[in-house]
């Protein structure tokens, strides 16, 4: 009987149904979460921004499709940070993209911008270009691991069916994170550098990081485009062992620290990986002007 409501919710006709009840009722969201659909459906930003995302009956945009991305509360402030930035962004690279949602934010809010968003998974990497696609955008979608090194690696994630219907925001290259119900395929990894410099690529200007503890790898492989470029970079830092590595490249003299409180907002700080929501800015300090007003 599980299965058979599942595949309803799933069909063309349940996504309809569940249209239809949004018109007339939200339920509670402990149970609206539960009704995850298949389609594509609109989303709205309280800035005016209009897009749309397929749901591939994934939890995160199950959320979004009941809550409203401005109310769901998932990287809240982070999201903010990021959209008034791409505002301000030539060139912007997403790392780890996912589906793409924050590489959409980007380009629904700065449609000049050249958005080039890194995705290795191949399930999630196909809804990424389908989200790129339904919106008529023109983002960069790479189906690559950003590390540094290139050629052929073992990438992991967990949860069943997670490298052909379910999605999490786990995968990595790292072989310890997450190991519990751990599954691995081989991707393609490349590094910064080598793309840069593939693609004549004359500086990024803003950049994010999510790539489950391994992010002091993708700054290494940025090599010496790095200092040259000095992007903005929002990244997540699981340890003071990676905030310690990656103060270790972008030095205190060249950079300004700030922690991502999802609820509070940023405050700036001496070290990195102590932060309690994980989510870290970090500017050049010749360009503390654009963060200004995300403060």
């Amino acid at each position: 009987m599980k299965n058979l409501i599942k595949t309803l919710l799933q069909s063309q006709f349940g996504f309809r149904l569940i249209q239809l009840l949004k018109l007339i009722y939200t339920p509670p969201i402990n149970y609206a979460k539960k009704l995850r659909f298949k389609g594509v459906f609109n989303v709205k930003t309280e800035k005016g921004n209009n897009f749309k995302l397929y749901n591939n009956a994934f939890l995160l945009e199950t959320h979004i499709f009941w809550l409203g991305i401005d109310n769901y509360e998932w990287e809240k402030k982070t999201r903010e940070i990021w959209c008034d930035l791409s505002t301000q962004s030539n060139t912007i690279a997403d790392v780890g993209a996912n589906v793409g949602i924050f590489s959409v934010l980007a380009k629904a809010n700065n449609p000049n911008a050249k958005v080039i968003a890194f995705e290795p998974q191949p399930n999630i990497f196909e809804i990424l270009k389908k989200n790129n696609a339904i919106n008529k955008f023109d983002i960069y979608c790479e189906n690559n691991a950003i590390s540094n090194t290139i050629g052929s690696v073992p990438f992991f994630n967990h949860g069943p069916k997670t490298f052909s219907d379910n999605n999490t925001t786990s995968g990595s290259l790292n072989k310890t994170w997450r190991p519990i119900d751990q599954n691995s395929i081989h991707v393609e990894a490349i590094t910064l550098e080598s793309y840069i410099d593939k693609n004549n690529i004359e500086s990024i200007d803003l950049l994010k990081i999510d790539v489950e503890t391994l992010e002091y790898e993708v700054l290494l492989g940025y090599g010496s485009f790095l200092l040259k470029h000095q992007p903005i970079i929002i990244l997540e830092i699981q340890s003071v062992e990676i905030g310690s590595n990656i103060e270790s490249i972008l030095p205190k003299d060249l950079y300004f620290y700030y922690s991502i409180d999802e609820s509070k907002g940023m405050r700036k700080v001496s070290s990195l990986g102590k932060g309690t929501d994980n989510n870290y800015l970090l500017c050049p300090k010749s360009k503390v002007s654009f963060i200004t007003k995300s403060l």
